[in-house]
């Protein structure tokens, strides 16, 4: 962060931004991890990123130092509930040029987590960002042990993997954070409310393509931004955490996590055909 605040300061800010931070950090900055575009489109969403980012620094700085004086905290407690949780992983405290508020990925065989104060500001209050944070963690976490679901380098995963990774994610982090809503857990509001009216289809079309790597459906169900049928975006998220929901009457929060193979495939088939009617 340091050096993204002096690059914004710089009469060649794209220049100085690429130098001094993106091509410093190929890890983070990559076409499967944190994409950034190039050419025109760089330098107009460069400009839209630096008047918000001029025009907010009090908040941006905020998120910052609340990042670097909490995480530590959180680590710990994290490791309490999921004991075998190894954090030994580069965490990055870096902006994102409004890509995401926070993610975790595989990035040239290693672990990584982003959390960007240039945009939590955007749609996070402060007080309710541990709950991003744990659900960032428990994607870590969540690969640790299945090898499967969670932090992997796959930009579009399968519609089983993405759905039970972020519903499941989605899950932990609200059962870790009792006070919160399942809206902030969800962390967008209304897509419980928008996804109601719509769930039986929502359930049966998801149940449809669970073994596919598909682009439009993925997008449609755990990408941001309105969908054309009138579905809330990221609906999948919710399915997700309804399906984990059931199947904690059965589980602890650490045996969900280990859950994998044909048992969970079967039990994701028969929750989604309860949901769909």
């Amino acid at each position: 962060m340091p050096a993204f605040w002096q690059a914004l300061e710089a009469s060649d800010v794209g220049a100085q931004l690429r130098t001094k931070v993106i091509d410093r950090h190929p890890d983070l900055y990559n076409p499967n991890y944190v994409s950034l575009p190039t050419g025109a489109q760089w330098d107009s969403k460069l400009a839209r990123e630096k008047s918000y980012d001029q025009e907010h620094r009090e908040q941006i700085v905020a998120a910052e130092r609340y990042l670097a004086a909490n995480v530590p905290g959180y680590m710990a407690g994290f490791k309490r509930t999921f004991p075998d949780y190894r954090c030994d992983y580069t965490f990055y405290i870096a902006p994102s040029f409004g890509y995401a508020d926070g993610s975790a990925a595989t990035s040239n065989g290693q672990h990584r987590i982003i959390f960007a104060p240039d945009v939590i500001p955007r749609y996070h209050a402060l007080s309710e960002l541990k709950v991003l944070i744990d659900h960032e963690t428990f994607h870590i976490y969540h690969h640790q042990v299945t090898d499967v679901f969670g932090a992997s380098d796959e930009a579009v995963p399968t519609i089983e993997v993405a759905l039970w990774g972020e519903g499941l994610a989605t899950f932990v982090s609200w059962r870790m954070n009792p006070d919160v809503t399942l809206d902030t857990a969800l962390l967008q509001p209304g897509i419980p409310a928008e996804a109601q009216p719509h769930l039986a289809r929502i359930a049966a079309d998801l149940r449809e393509h669970l073994g596919e790597k598909n682009e439009a459906v993925f997008a449609h169900y755990f990408v941001a931004g309105r969908q054309p049928d009138g579905y809330p975006p990221r609906a999948g998220y919710y399915l997700g955490v309804r399906v984990a929901e059931a199947l904690s009457k059965r589980h602890s929060l650490q045996q969900l996590a280990r859950l994998k193979g044909s048992a969970l495939h079967t039990a994701i088939v028969a929750e989604l055909r309860k949901l769909g009617g």
